[in-house]
């Protein structure tokens, strides 16, 4: 009797956890519905959320994306940056309800990501303690610190990324004062000293800045990130190295440049496609002319 009574019991505890676990994926359901019924959703240059769906074991989002920001075979190859920048964007307050009725759920969130491009495809799944783990992860950051997060995040999936034929962009980070920037630059290729260089090449990093924040919603999220970056009080470092060489050069841009650059400060100062422009001019000038011409044009504008 002891033993039916025990059996009794058990089925009625399991009987409750069935009744409460369809209860919790119903409600998933009904939120997973709801987001859908906006879908598509644009976000404008970058991607389209197509649809959201609940099949009863895990919650599988379609998104289209525009490949010539990010790539999806760079996507495929920085699966755990992917999986970051991901965990940490749904812990925004748009997304809070549908990620907290996942966790209860106990389900996962499968993200599939095709190329608007090449059609190419890339999948990234977060189960239910994971999305767990990064809301205890993300819960205390601001806004603005998760943008700059999510950039950082977002620009390492893309590297090595090749700036011209002498930079590549190499390494991301964050210290607790700056945003860094690592670059190889191929010294083979240039014709000065990066030392002697290093001026110009913050003052080509302020109007590439300028540039940046320039129309359109690529150019509007620029302007917040750099926003971002003054609100947490980081600055932009630098850092160069040549491949031949092995000199290391560096720059600083302080929060107040940064100000400057949203202030309209180097709106019109020329940009790397002028400096390049006078460069194939110069070029040309040279093959026309003898050298001795070339010479003497050159020390025109040295004096």
């Amino acid at each position: 009797m002891k033993n039916v009574s025990i059996s009794l019991v058990l089925i009625v505890v399991a009987s409750a956890l069935l009744v409460s676990c369809d209860k919790q994926k119903k409600e998933l359901k009904e939120q997973v519905d709801k987001y859908n019924n906006e879908c598509p959703i644009s976000f404008g240059e970058i991607m389209t959320i197509n649809s959201v769906i609940f099949n009863g074991d895990e919650v599988e989002m379609k998104i289209t994306a525009n490949e010539t920001i990010s790539s999806i075979s760079a996507l495929n190859n920085h699966k755990d940056d992917v999986k970051e920048n991901m965990s940490m964007s749904l812990t925004k307050e748009t997304s809070k309800v549908l990620v907290d009725k996942i966790i209860t759920a106990g389900t996962s969130l499968k993200t599939i990501i095709v190329g608007k491009q090449s059609g190419m495809r890339a999948e990234v799944i977060l189960t239910a303690k994971e999305l767990k783990l990064a809301k205890e992860k993300f819960f205390n950051m601001t806004e603005e610190q998760k943008l700059v997060t999510s950039t950082v995040l977002g620009t390492r999936i893309q590297l090595p990324i090749i700036r011209d034929e002498i930079t590549k962009l190499v390494g991301l980070s964050l210290t607790p004062d700056a945003l860094v920037y690592k670059y190889e630059i191929n010294d083979e290729e240039t014709g000065r000293n990066i030392d002697s260089a290093i001026s110009f090449m913050k003052y080509i990093t302020l109007s590439q800045m300028a540039q940046s924040i320039k129309g359109s919603m690529v150019g509007e999220r620029n302007r917040q990130f750099y926003q971002a970056l003054i609100t947490c009080n980081q600055g932009i470092e630098c850092e160069y190295n040549e491949l031949q060489t092995c000199k290391n050069a560096s720059f600083r841009i302080s929060t107040d440049e940064i100000k400057e650059v949203l202030n309209g400060k180097w709106d019109n100062q020329p940009t790397t496609q002028d400096w390049e422009n006078l460069n194939h001019a110069l070029e040309e000038l040279e093959q026309y002319y003898a050298d001795d011409s070339v010479e003497v044009y050159e020390e025109y504008f040295d004096d």
